[in-house]
């Protein structure tokens, strides 16, 4: 139970979810299915009144069941979901069923409502063996998510055609509403461990994130009761914890949920709204999404982070190391006199052989191969200082979007995909992208921040390199600004005063924003080169942003100022 980290789904939050879908999908005619990662499958489900999507995830650390909004279109082509659109194709969802406290669902599916069910879909969601199943009415495995072989599991092998065997049977306690304090008690003291371990250990339902909420809901006297011995703990706190225990398992079996957000960080679906301290009312099935939607994106925006940094160090150190070479070559090639001079002596002396003339022809051929090798080695080296100095505009773009921790998270994620492919564009890298994902980046285009100044003149600022082509050269007008860290590579900041004739102030808030977009922005003041668009000149082999330019005039930019203006203005732009 890590903070930034999202919480894992138990055996409660399913339950809640199902007992909200029983209720909207049964029955539902099944109309398509798409396989956007490898490790989910979104369904659709056409009920009587409306259409239904549900997210399912067997992803180790997500493992998840989710009503979801009507999704992208993307990974309708990959083979599982091919196989559902194909084997359910007018079946109709009929029963949902999970055993008690057990996460396992099992959704059969029939021709049409009181028929016999002949296919059914089964989702395991438990943890690193969480997996998804789709069966025919034999129990035969028909398709799978992960395959599982005999180097992986002595339990229990998982391949198509292969007839499936359900998990272990939980040989823990179950919770009863019936079982006396003394019991409960009993039950939980023959563990020599914390109070959470104990739980967790002793009855079946029973995560982590529960034993959090049963502290939580207790408002104890001392805090972290969850993690001491059983011993430790007052008689008053135990018995509080278990009357939070007994309204649990009530709800639980009641299907008495309620969502709400708890810690400023977890979630709990059987709080009530009265014992919560949210202001709002949060829709249960609406508030599972939209926590599971914003912090897995959180976490794959800090991946795709992470990627493209790695990306970078990688690539600059493969251009440093071709530098070094080629600059050894340069010192080499200029010692081609040296050769020239020794091969002279030769042809110089009385006594010459036929050797002699031999290996002084091969003095003068190295020499004069040296003096023509500096300028094509000189033209490598520019080469590759122009790469390491476009790896670090790329450095300087992603620290840029790390800037903003509150920004739309579906934005800057595709923000962070379309710099990753420049990247692998621009320097012939290979993207490891199914064809469906690589059809979906060619579409990604984002578009650059727009914000005014106070006197009511447009700023566009490029957040990438064709972002910034496109703002200093396709949307520019005679009459704009153009704004740029000197000598520092960050964005291209553009005054749109072609509208209406800028102020003093518009050109300081420009320069005090490309500061603040720039790699030199934790310095107090930054130079910035203000240039009329007219006197910009696009770079043709230099890559997309790549630009020169005539009659600079050098301000100096504030970034905190430029910080703090585009901070006030963020809700524009998200």
């Amino acid at each position: 139970m890590q903070k930034g980290v999202p919480q894992i789904m138990d055996v409660t939050s399913i339950k809640s979810v199902l007992h909200a879908l029983s209720k909207e999908v049964l029955p539902s005619r099944f109309e398509t299915a798409q396989q956007p990662e490898p490790n989910i499958i979104q369904i659709c489900l056409r009920g009587i009144k409306s259409q239904t999507w549900i997210e399912v995830s067997w992803h180790s650390d997500s493992a998840r069941i989710l009503k979801i909004n009507r999704p992208e279109k993307i990974g309708s082509e990959s083979t599982l979901s091919k196989q559902l659109r194909y084997g359910l194709k007018y079946m109709a969802l009929v029963t949902i069923d999970q055993d008690k406290f057990e996460r396992v669902i099992k959704f059969g599916f029939a021709k049409k409502p009181g028929d016999e069910i002949n296919k059914y879909l089964i989702f395991e969601l438990m943890g690193k063996h969480s997996n998804i199943f789709y069966l025919d009415k034999n129990q035969k495995i028909i398709a799978v998510g992960k395959q599982i072989n005999s180097n992986q599991s002595s339990f229990r092998i998982v391949s198509t055609g292969s007839t499936y065997i359900a998990p272990p049977k939980n040989l823990k306690k179950e919770p009863n509403l019936n079982e006396s304090y003394e019991s409960w008690k009993n039950s939980i003291s023959s563990f020599s461990e914390s109070l959470r371990y104990c739980l967790i250990n002793t009855y079946q339902g029973v995560s982590p994130i529960l034993t959090k909420q049963l502290e939580t809901f207790s408002n104890l006297s001392s805090s972290d009761i969850m993690n001491k011995n059983i011993y430790s703990i007052n008689e008053t706190n135990l018995k509080k914890i278990y009357q939070s225990w007994k309204i649990w398992i009530k709800r639980f079996n009641n299907n008495n949920f309620n969502f709400s957000i708890f810690d400023g960080f977890f979630y709990s679906v059987w709080f009530l709204k009265n014992e919560t301290n949210n202001e709002k009312n949060i829709d249960q099935v609406n508030g599972l999404e939209n926590y599971y939607d914003f912090y897995l994106k959180q976490r794959k925006i800090e991946a795709l982070i992470k990627k493209i940094d790695g990306i970078i160090f990688k690539q600059a150190n493969h251009e440093k190391k071709n530098l070094n070479l080629q600059s050894d070559l340069l010192i080499n090639s200029e010692n081609h006199q040296k050769y020239k001079e020794k091969a002279d002596k030769i042809f110089m002396s009385h006594e010459i052989q036929k050797q002699d003339i031999i290996k002084g022809q091969k003095l003068y051929k190295k020499s004069k191969k040296l003096k023509r090798s500096q300028n094509l080695i000189k033209e490598r080296i520019d080469i590759y200082k122009n790469k390491i100095d476009r790896l670090e505009e790329f450095s300087a773009l992603l620290d840029n979007l790390n800037s903003f921790k509150n920004e739309n998270p579906t934005i800057k994620i595709n923000l962070l995909e379309e710099i990753k492919a420049e990247i692998c564009r621009e320097f012939n890298l290979r993207i490891k992208n199914t064809r469906e994902q690589k059809r979906e980046l060619s579409k990604l285009e984002s578009s650059p921040i727009e914000i005014n100044t106070p006197k009511g003149l447009k700023i566009q600022i490029g957040r990438n390199m064709r972002q910034n082509d496109l703002i200093s050269f396709k949307f520019s007008k005679k009459g704009d600004l153009w704004f740029h860290a000197q000598e520092s590579p960050g964005s291209h900041v553009i005054l749109k005063s072609s509208s209406q004739k800028e102020s003093d102030e518009d050109i300081q808030i420009s320069a005090d924003l490309a500061a603040f977009f720039s790699k030199a922005k934790m310095n107090i003041k930054v130079p910035i080169s203000l240039v009329n668009v007219k006197d910009l000149q696009k770079i043709t082999k230099g890559g997309p942003g790549c630009v020169s330019f005539n009659n600079a005039e050098i301000l100096w930019g504030n970034p905190t100022r430029g910080e703090d203006y585009i901070k006030k203005n963020l809700k524009k732009i998200n």
